[in-house]
């Protein structure tokens, strides 16, 4: 945990001041139709099972297209060497902004996986994906639906996920998110997150993995997540 600390403030010290929040855009694992503002970035840092940790930078330079990468190492916490894999490419248009009877919609790629066991991901990446998202019965709640393109076991498969979203006094956020719909029910995951906005530009998540496969088969994940102005 120390060495997490000690990433995120060195980090932070590089970057500009901060500047008010952006959008979800994301909620687990599921992308959403919506894109950070505009001069906007948006630093993501997780950390799952085993000790191992993903960096996520994405910036818009653009007032609907959104840029970025991500960095996968295992083993980070903990006495084991630390296994580094290739950057991953992120990647997202906002083709539409929605209306009060028509969804946002966006198309990207998510090249991120993590967990890498026998050359490949027990939890793939999204690769090439589309969705959106619609904004349902209260201010602040919300509905995501989309496919993906994904490769999986060696194979490229089409997927399915769909999620809802809430927001509480810009203080908690709630969402839950059904990934992989479609697929084998081995890849099929429930997520649940529960999220603390700390100040307009700092949110702390806390992330259950695979409510439906048994309390024993639950796995949590912290994500902190930061925005800040470059342009």
């Amino acid at each position: 945990m120390k060495c997490i600390v000690s990433l995120l403030s060195f980090i932070l010290l590089l970057l500009p001041p901060l500047v008010s929040g952006s959008n979800v855009t994301e909620c687990v694992n599921i992308p959403t139709a919506e894109v950070a503002d505009y001069g906007i970035g948006e630093l993501k840092v997780r950390v799952y099972t085993g000790g191992g940790i993903i960096t996520r930078f994405v910036f818009s330079p653009f007032a609907r297209i959104c840029f970025g990468g991500s960095l996968d190492v295992e083993k980070f916490i903990g006495y084991e060497t630390p296994e580094v894999h290739e950057p991953a490419f992120y990647f997202k248009w906002k083709v539409f902004d929605g209306a009060k009877i028509f969804p946002a919609v966006a198309v990207g790629y998510d090249g991120q996986g993590y967990n890498f066991v026998n050359k490949s991901y027990l939890f793939p990446p999204k690769g090439i994906f589309l969705t959106f998202s619609q904004n349902v019965l209260l201010e602040k709640l919300f509905v995501d639906l989309g496919v993906n393109l994904s490769k999986y076991k060696e194979e490229t498969k089409m997927f399915g996920f769909l999620s809802t979203r809430f927001t509480l006094e810009e203080l908690v956020n709630l969402a839950v998110e059904w990934e992989n719909i479609g697929g084998e029910n081995d890849i099929q995951r429930v997520n649940l997150e529960l999220g603390l906005i700390l100040a307009k530009v700092v949110k702390v998540d806390l992330l259950l993995i695979n409510l439906n496969k048994g309390t024993e088969n639950i796995e949590r994940q912290v994500r902190i997540n930061y925005n800040y102005k470059f342009l």
